[in-house]
């Protein structure tokens, strides 16, 4: 009976692509607000980068406490047994079209497949900002080898924000004690 009270992954990470696409959506609304601001001033181009960011990952946050209070109360009142690879696990499920979208961008940049750099920005729309700060043009040509690996670095933000949360949310640790008031 235990069994039952599991969510079963595939609907776990089903859930974590309907999070991260809600970010992308609520990012195409703001950033299409910004645009034009951001052809003008540098910085509303780095607000809007960083508020993206902050929408974005916010969003799996989210996901992530939800899905480690879910857990973390199965396992408390349950007796059910603890994944301790799940976090890894959402990290990889729920923006799995960034990765995927930065794998073709990559083949891409390779010249493997022709220029997909404007459907990786459609694919990543909290990027878009970041992207206007450093490149001068949509096409793979102005998307240089740091550029790319940076686009990387940016993508790989949400899977470190969504093992950190998932994992003080599961062991109980409270971050807004730890960092104010010095406790755990």
């Amino acid at each position: 009976m235990v069994s039952d009270t599991r969510e079963k992954f595939g609907i776990r990470a089903a859930k974590g692509m309907v999070w991260w696409l809600a970010g992308e959506l609520i990012c195409v609304i703001f950033n299409l607000c910004m645009l034009v601001f951001m052809i003008k001033f540098m910085a509303f181009k780095v607000f809007t980068a960083i508020a993206s960011s902050l929408i974005a990952n916010g969003l799996l946050i989210n996901f992530a406490y939800n899905c480690a209070v879910r857990d973390r109360n199965l396992i408390k009142y349950h007796g059910v047994p603890h994944d301790p690879l799940m976090s890894v696990k959402i990290a990889i499920a729920a923006p799995l079209p960034q990765y995927v979208m930065w794998f073709v961008l990559l083949l891409s940049k390779l010249g493997v497949i022709g220029d997909v750099f404007n459907y990786f920005i459609w694919c990543n729309i909290q990027s878009l900002a970041w992207v206007d700060l450093f490149t001068s043009g949509r096409t793979i040509e102005f998307l240089s080898w740091g550029g790319l690996f940076g686009l990387l670095a940016l993508m790989l933000v949400a899977p470190v924000c969504i093992i950190l949360t998932y994992e003080c949310t599961i062991r109980e640790f409270d971050v807004k004690a730890w960092l104010f008031y010095g406790k755990k």
